[in-house]
């Protein structure tokens, strides 16, 4: 069994923002809606929501969400998939994630030497980058064949990239 450092050079990944923090960080790159009803649990705790299932790689259905005083659920884990993949495919998770990144940074929190990055082992040999940075979109961007943004994925079957 491994003991923990007494001063660890690296912190855990966060899987529950205080409402501060996320008000500060996270918040305002996010979309919100224009009209229709608002969250009953508030964002905050949808995102804390999110966060869980990223982290512990759980299914949707399985999330713990949490119960209102009837003991009904108070939202449906639906509705959290929702808006997650709402706020993947707009772009919302991504700014929030270049913001949170580029703050670490400027504070010098930010420690690079510790920094792993996840790629094909063997480097592409005879012209096999584009399968590692996706191909050209008709429009002359380079991008995923599938969806057009090339840090979305890095040669992952789910994408159809491996042949």
């Amino acid at each position: 069994m491994s003991t923990p450092a007494k001063n660890a050079a690296t912190t855990p990944i966060p899987v529950q923002l205080s409402d501060t923090e996320f008000t500060a960080f996270i918040l305002p790159h996010l979309t919100m809606p224009k009209r229709g009803p608002k969250c009953k649990l508030g964002y905050h705790r949808l995102f804390n929501l999110i966060l869980w299932v990223l982290y512990t790689g759980m299914q949707w259905k399985c999330l713990p969400v949490p119960h209102d005083a009837h003991g009904k659920p108070a939202i449906h884990y639906t509705t959290v998939y929702r808006v997650f993949a709402k706020w993947a495919d707009d772009g919302s998770l991504w700014h929030a994630f270049l913001a949170s990144v580029q703050h670490l940074a400027v504070e010098k929190h930010l420690d690079t030497s510790v920094l792993h990055g996840d790629g094909p082992t063997p480097w592409p040999k005879k012209g096999g980058w584009d399968r590692v940075f996706g191909v050209q979109t008709p429009e002359g961007r380079e991008g995923h064949r599938d969806h057009g943004q090339p840090w979305l994925c890095v040669s992952s079957p789910s994408c159809g990239t491996r042949q």
